[in-house]
């Protein structure tokens, strides 16, 4: 049975451009509406809810969004479970600030980090791309035997988390999953080594 992939719904932070990483602000609006349509989405695609693995990264945006994909589908918010390797990258002293603003404090260093994304790690307790690799390879080898079983799996993340699982998934380098897009309102369903998007906006 697939499981479905989404992020969390468009939050402040987004609107403003600002880096979470494992801080939060509250969903807007939009990201609301976007959370139903991708719970919508998925409620197309199966047929017997009694039967769903859901489970989410711990933070704010992600429960909030679990929430509301819980109340559209029709399943028991209290069903949901967390998994720490499903947060999004530590953005370490750079949560809560603009590229530019990074710039500004941190003269070169986002130039840095572009270059070698696998082992910068973000100054302040960051992480680096290998660091959120290996979290979601070893999420995966946890996980992926179930995904052969009758039971559908719901999973509630984030957009840097979310690229990699998916890049992972489909054996991506850093350089290529770092280059896919992140939207809101899209379900990723994965399937027999394959990834089938279901657009939502």
């Amino acid at each position: 049975m697939p499981l479905f992939l989404v992020r969390h719904g468009e939050t402040e932070f987004n609107v403003l451009g600002r880096f979470q990483g494992q801080n939060d602000s509250p969903l807007t609006d939009r990201g609301v509406e976007q959370a139903r349509a991708n719970a919508a989405a998925i409620a197309r695609q199966i047929t017997d809810t009694s039967d769903v693995h859901f489970v989410s990264s711990p933070l704010g945006r992600t429960l909030a969004t679990s929430r509301l994909l819980c109340a559209a589908i029709g399943i028991p918010f209290e069903n949901v479970q967390t998994d720490d390797r499903l947060k999004e990258m530590h953005y370490g002293a750079w949560q809560g600030m603009t590229e530019l603003e990074i710039d500004q404090e941190y003269p070169g260093l986002w130039a840095a980090r572009d270059a070698n994304p696998d082992t910068f790690v973000i100054p302040g307790g960051g992480e680096s791309y290998l660091h959120l690799t290996r979290r979601a390879d070893d999420w995966i080898a946890d996980t992926r035997p179930d995904w052969e079983s009758d039971q559908v799996w719901i999973v509630v993340s984030h957009g840097g988390t979310g690229s990699v699982l998916r890049g992972r998934y489909l054996d991506m380098t850093t350089a290529e999953l770092r280059r896919l897009a992140r939207p809101h309102a899209c379900v990723y369903e994965f399937h027999n080594g394959q990834i089938i998007e279901h657009v939502t906006d």
